[in-house]
């Protein structure tokens, strides 16, 4: 199957277009079969193929895609026999990442931090929407205080796959993923430090699949 259409007014941004398909990724079912094709999406976005396929390199750099000869681009397959040890390599990448972070926070990241806490404690009308939004936040932040890119991008991939796990919690339960949310989103507004933080989201309970 393909990916869901949404009406847009003008082309928009490769940030926007990439984090549109992210959100859609992470809202389908791991083992829903799903192609993405440059052309259909360069007509939907209303653009040319070339900002698409960049677009599409990053997702698969991030792990969310893969291409299978002879099919195509599709998106990566999740075993649900897996969801465990998924949480817990991004556990531990979390803590790897604390002996490479910042020393302390910038003013970027206690923007987003409040950026955070705002928008968990008001979700919005598409509370999935709201949901995604904030664990992308996350995944933006832990990656912005690594001072290693190696292990950023590293981080980013592990983040990516295990929002994916926590958004099929969350259509399943909203309410009950933003509780959980919201309680980790009150731990980060204690933390004093970055390595702090990371830990925080290394502690983070794992969602089941």
């Amino acid at each position: 199957m393909s990916l869901p259409q949404t009406s847009r007014s003008g082309p928009p941004r490769s940030e926007d277009m990439l984090q549109e398909l992210r959100f859609r990724i992470c809202n389908t079912d791991p083992d829903t079969p799903i192609m993405l094709h440059e052309g259909k999406l360069a007509q939907e976005f209303g653009v040319s193929r070339t900002p698409i396929r960049q677009v599409l390199q990053r997702l698969s750099f991030e792990r969310l895609l893969e291409t299978r000869s002879g099919v195509g681009t599709v998106v990566s397959a999740l075993d649900p026999a897996e969801c465990g040890l998924h949480f817990s390599m991004l556990s531990d990448m979390l803590r790897l990442c604390t002996r490479c972070c910042a020393e302390s926070y910038t003013m970027q990241s206690r923007i987003q931090i409040a950026a955070i806490a705002e928008l968990s404690a008001k979700p919005g009308n598409d509370p999935l929407a709201s949901y995604f939004a904030i664990r992308a936040q996350f995944l933006e932040l832990a990656s912005g205080l690594v001072r290693d890119p190696i292990i950023a991008e590293a981080h980013a991939a592990l983040h990516w796959r295990a929002i994916r796990w926590r958004m099929q919690a969350a259509r399943a339960d909203v309410a009950g993923a933003f509780a959980a949310l919201r309680n980790v989103v009150s731990k980060l507004a204690e933390t004093e430090k970055p390595a702090g933080l990371l830990a925080c989201l290394a502690d983070e309970p794992a969602t089941t699949a």
